[in-house]
């Protein structure tokens, strides 16, 4: 799983990413102004994309090279505690 996390996980947030801005693009210029939360969507998307590329980069070894494991684990989940800190903060 490990392996596959290292191999996919920046594609997996660009993927998000790019559904986030294709909702908002569609929001914005078909639909008109029906989501409440549209540029919030945008930016956590753009937000989430950011987090998973650079946990793919620490687990590839490209940031933090001469580190343990075990401030790489922390590194990450702290990475993912900001993101959804940050996430809730924009929504609210």
């Amino acid at each position: 799983m490990r392996e596959w996390i290292k191999k996919y996980l920046g594609l997996i947030g660009f993927g998000i990413w790019l559904t986030c801005t294709l909702l908002f693009l569609l929001d914005e210029f078909i639909l008109k102004k029906i989501f409440i939360f549209n540029e919030e969507l945008l930016f956590i998307g753009f937000l989430i994309m950011g987090g998973a590329q650079t946990i793919q980069d620490i687990l590839n070894e490209k940031y933090f090279t001469k580190y343990s494991e075990k401030i790489k684990n922390g590194l990450i989940v702290f990475i993912i505690t900001v993101t959804i800190g940050f996430s809730y903060l924009i929504i609210f």
